[in-house]
């Protein structure tokens, strides 16, 4: 680390006596060399003291000074120290005036100082400096890592990591947005253009490490995770570069920062089966308990009025599922996305719902979605959401208002429909025959009741689906040989959704 040349000429000890202005001696060196060539500046190197007994122009018996310093000062020279009585009997005074002139620090070491002192001096200063800069970064990982294992976690240790190295710092998750606690924990806006670098590197989904200089900023960004399996990425910003204790106080929070999204991550995927039956105590009206449980996981559950989001679980993409959970997770958001074996529901708080209206569309995904509605009615919200999808064109939204409004289909999903449907079919719908049999007459019905196509579509003998038929008109008192009876059957199954129990 540099020693200011001040700090040398006024240790008390060495008695050291600036020859040159004071002004000259406002630089700092890391180094000391010592040399009685007349042109040492092969061995030298910028930043140095170089200290001489004068025995050069002894020799020489018409010394120029000023080419002497001149070539001094062109190296990268910082000061001259003139070791007196060994050579000559003072300073020569030409020399002091061509350092004067050069603006070259310029001072008298005295006889029973040896050269030694003086590079001992800044050796010792420098290896002072690097162990107490090697223990300020061991106290900042320390502090980083009790912070992300405390109440703020990734925030706070963020927040910390930015304070040791007087720096900003954001945490991305998978997605690119920014990670943020439930806390108090105060997270710095990030710029456009570095959510933008993030976006595009967690995009090329590869392990990388990335430094780019803007006027006045230092900044560098690193993804997290092994490649194809990125789970964030980390970013740094500050004006002045960062050292290699700096780094390691970086290489520390980032190693932290993998292991935690990592583990959330895993967490996430974990608890899939677990939300799922919270999902069952929700539609039996637990809101309350439900909620408590969730929060948990960081997950926060609309409020009073709320939609209900549909969409194939079969045709969207893993990626696509993964990103709707983390977004659940999100401090700022409030809704719920759960499967039910056949679908992805999602509910969306009715403050959040423009924005989830732009995520569908600029993902271009099939959803159906339900109209606003409050929690006594969400088995209803969620018969609506997955009759819309039924209607909806691939990569479109289509909206139950939307439906209701141009089709009878839509009036089906409508509260009352679906509870006398719901009444007529119980008894069928409680058994597990009777419910195999309604999924047989849905597939039976979509292909207008012609027993050849529906039975190869089902995988079984037209006369074993004929027999099936007669079971259930047995089951339901309907005449399904008629078309009365079919057109019966057809719009309670419609107004359902045999993957929800009444």
């Amino acid at each position: 680390m540099p020693t200011p040349v001040w700090d040398i000429i006024a240790t008390p000890q060495l008695a050291l006596r600036p020859l040159t202005p004071r002004d000259t001696f406002e630089r700092s060196v890391n180094w000391v060399h010592n040399s009685d060539l007349d042109d040492p500046t092969p061995f030298l190197a910028a930043g140095q003291v170089l200290l001489t007994t004068g025995r050069q122009f002894v020799d020489n018996p018409a010394p120029d000074f000023e080419a002497y310093v001149a070539r001094l000062t062109a190296a990268g020279v910082e000061a001259l120290g003139f070791g007196t009585e060994v050579v000559t009997h003072g300073v020569p005074e030409l020399l002091v005036d061509a350092c004067a002139a050069a603006g070259l620090a310029l001072f008298e070491v005295p006889y029973r100082i040896p050269f030694i002192a003086i590079s001992r001096l800044v050796a010792d200063n420098e290896a002072a400096q690097t162990r107490a800069e090697f223990d300020r970064a061991l106290a900042a990982q320390n502090d980083i890592a009790r912070a992300a294992v405390g109440k703020g976690r990734l925030s706070a240790a963020a927040a910390r990591a930015a304070e040791h190295l007087k720096c900003q710092v954001w945490i991305f998750d998978a997605d690119g947005e920014v990670v943020s606690d439930r806390g108090e924990t105060l997270v710095p806006d990030c710029p456009p253009d570095i959510r933008s670098s993030v976006s595009t590197l967690l995009a090329r989904a590869r392990r990388a490490r990335v430094v780019d200089d803007v006027p006045d900023e230092h900044r560098i960004v690193q993804t997290l995770g092994p490649s194809g399996q990125l789970c964030g990425a980390v970013a740094w910003s500050r004006r002045s570069e960062f050292g290699d204790l700096d780094r390691s106080v970086m290489t520390v929070l980032a190693a932290l920062a993998e292991v935690s999204l990592e583990q959330t991550e895993n967490l996430r995927v974990g608890q899939r089966a677990t939300l799922e039956q919270l999902f069952q105590l929700l539609k039996d009206g637990r809101v309350d308990s439900v909620r408590r449980a969730v929060r948990v996981a960081g997950i926060e559950l609309p409020t009073d009025r709320f939609a209900v989001a549909a969409l194939d679980l079969h045709d969207t993409s893993g990626s696509v599922r993964d990103v709707l959970e983390r977004r659940a997770a999100r401090t700022e958001s409030q809704f719920f996305a759960v499967s039910d074996g056949r679908h992805l529901l999602v509910l969306i708080d009715r403050s959040q719902l423009t924005a989830e209206r732009r995520f569908f569309r600029i993902n271009e995904l099939t959803v159906g979605l339900s109209a606003e509605v409050g929690w006594a009615e969400l088995t209803v919200a969620i018969t609506q959401a997955v009759r819309s999808l039924e209607a909806a064109p691939p990569g479109t939204i289509t909206e139950f208002d939307s439906l209701v409004g141009e089709s009878f289909f839509g009036l089906l999903s409508s509260s009352s429909v679906a509870d006398i449907a719901h009444a007529r079919l119980a008894n069928v719908i409680d058994s597990d025959e009777g419910l195999g049999l309604l999924r047989f007459a849905q597939v039976w019905l979509r292909h207008n009741g012609q027993w050849d196509p529906a039975a190869r579509e089902l995988g079984i003998h037209r006369h074993g689906l004929k027999t099936r038929m007669q079971r259930l008109a047995e089951l339901t008192n309907l005449g399904l040989d008629s078309f009365q009876g079919r057109a019966e059957l057809w719009a309670m199954l419609a107004a359902i959704d045999l993957n929800e129990k009444p």
